[in-house]
């Protein structure tokens, strides 16, 4: 009794914590991330080292001065992604609508759902968390994820995720066949398209004019049959997000990997265009095809 007392109790305090950050208003919220943001950047932690050997990579005609700007930036808003993280979880619907400030695209996604099957690509852009508020009055989604070591964590996160009604599939054969079930029943399914692959399921690709491995799932869905593809973020704005959802090039619907995953980049690097700080880039991305990372 005792050894499961103890396993539960970091989940009790987690969930406390989440409750207590929950209170905080969206402003303070991104008070403290920028505080975070700049310690993470004078303290050279391992995303401030991360995230500059990225946008060196990447941003190569920008002066150190700029890349570094765009680097301080960046980290703000990863950090304000975890801050804004406790509300995003726990508070109510109501409270977080409010923080949908504008919608771009939205038929896009209300006429591919009206036809069958949708295919969400969520890259690591903006907050993606705060997208299951807005999906909360057009459709419910299913989204495979790993399974964390710790059963109780991963019970926790996954009620937060899910209170708006999205299903997460872990990422095994019986995930994967209750995905295929899904797009077979016109669901409409979540990816993160940019996750370092695993070895032996992804293709070299080309994100902002540098090689690198991209994971072959989504071209191993779309070529299945009858998928819509759509990308979908939550850019950061004063007060709160706007949503923008962007149709995606005929040529991810290739049955060619390569020419589809180079499609899935490029429809990633337009994201990216909207506000290249707001893209997480402490991700070892290039990881395997640069030897970038110290």
């Amino acid at each position: 009794m005792a050894s499961t007392e103890h396993k539960r109790y970091p989940v009790r305090a987690i969930r406390f914590l989440l409750k207590v950050f929950s209170w905080l208003p969206l402003r303070a919220s991104r008070a403290f991330a920028a505080l975070a943001g700049f310690l993470a950047w004078r303290l050279k932690t391992r995303a401030a080292r991360t995230t500059i050997q990225n946008i060196e990579h990447c941003y190569g005609d920008l002066s150190a001065a700029e890349q570094q700007k765009l680097a301080r930036r960046s980290l703000r808003h990863t950090a304000s992604t975890v801050f804004e993280l406790p509300a995003v979880w726990t508070s109510s619907y109501t409270r977080l609508n409010r923080w949908i400030k504008d919608v771009h695209g939205e038929s896009i996604l209300t006429d591919g759902i009206e036809k069958g099957s949708v295919l969400m690509l969520l890259p690591h852009f903006g907050n993606w968390e705060v997208l299951a508020t807005y999906m909360k009055r057009i459709a419910k989604y299913s989204c495979m994820y790993s399974p964390r070591r710790l059963y109780e964590l991963d019970e926790l996160i996954n009620q937060c995720r899910g209170r708006f009604g999205s299903e997460f599939l872990p990422l095994t054969r019986a995930g994967f066949r209750a995905l295929l079930t899904r797009i077979r029943n016109g669901g409409v399914i979540v990816l993160l398209p940019d996750q370092v692959p695993v070895d032996g399921q992804s293709v070299i690709s080309a994100f902002l004019g540098r090689p690198l491995k991209t994971g072959t799932l989504p071209h191993a869905l779309l070529k299945r049959g009858d998928l819509k593809a759509v990308t979908m973020v939550a850019v950061r704005c004063e007060g709160g997000f706007e949503v923008h959802i962007h149709d995606v090039e005929d040529d991810l619907y290739s049955q060619d990997a390569e020419v589809s995953i180079r499609a899935l980049d490029r429809a990633i690097e337009r994201i990216v265009e909207l506000d290249p700080a707001q893209y997480q880039w402490e991700y070892k991305r290039f990881r395997g095809s640069a030897e970038i990372y110290s």
